[in-house]
């Protein structure tokens, strides 16, 4: 009987010791500066919002949000700048959120444009494209998307049916952005001009840059579009 009580004992501690090691181990990846420890087993995390910026479909360019409950409770999102018009994931960055936090965030991105709703393998398959179409023609995603999308594993692209085409009009087509200076809005549009494609460049930019020069092109400039990329890339703490 002795012997009996002393094994369930040694179970019982032995199932204790088990937990307490499993929450330090939370604890160490949540306090981790290295962020593959911190985003490790993101997969599994239930995914609580999957946002994309209602107008993307009219104006190609705007704001994709993916936030799964992490272990502490608290909200880790990804947040992706997409232009599906020729530059992919422009910006991308994760961070850990409270709730008020999250919904801060998203009232600042509705600043610019409004979001929505939309199926996590909806958004991941609108990723993937994007970045794939800009590697088609050499442009690598935003760096930090190497980590920003560990969030997106898990998630299944090809059960979404609905299928998207990238470019303008069958081209890539370039817009020049707010944060983009003269000399890389310059090598950007004549990429563009060599894979066949079009750009649009204001004459100044936010900062009052000067005109462009008189080499580039008339042509190439496509008035059509009355307004640069103004969509903002959210402050980081």
């Amino acid at each position: 009987m002795a012997k009996d009580h002393g094994a369930r004992r040694q179970k019982k501690l032995a199932k204790h010791k088990a937990k307490r090691a499993e929450k330090q181990r939370r604890l160490a990846r949540r306090d981790s500066l290295d962020r593959k420890v911190r985003l490790r087993g993101a997969e599994t995390w239930p995914i609580v919002h999957s946002l994309v910026a209602k107008d993307i479909w009219k104006d190609w360019i705007g704001h994709i949000v993916l936030a799964r409950r992490g272990p502490d409770g608290r909200l880790v999102a990804g947040v992706y700048l997409v232009c599906g018009f020729w530059l992919g994931v422009k910006n991308a960055f994760w961070d850990v959120f409270s709730e008020d936090e999250f919904r801060d965030m998203i009232d600042y991105l509705e600043e610019s444009q409004a979001m929505g709703p939309m199926p996590p393998a909806g958004l991941a398959k609108l990723i993937e494209g994007a970045v794939a179409y800009a590697r088609s023609f050499g442009f690598a995603p935003h760096p930090d998307f190497r980590h920003a999308s560990k969030l997106l594993e898990g998630i299944d692209p090809n059960s979404y049916a609905e299928e998207f085409q990238y470019g303008r009009d069958g081209k890539p087509f370039y817009v020049r952005g707010p944060h983009e200076t003269l000399e890389e809005a310059r090598v950007i549009s004549e990429r563009v001009r060599e894979a066949g494609g079009h750009f649009f460049m204001p004459l100044q930019d936010p900062g009052g840059l000067d005109e462009l020069d008189d080499d580039l092109d008339e042509e190439e400039v496509d008035p059509s579009l009355d307004r640069p990329d103004i969509f903002p890339m959210l402050p980081r703490s």
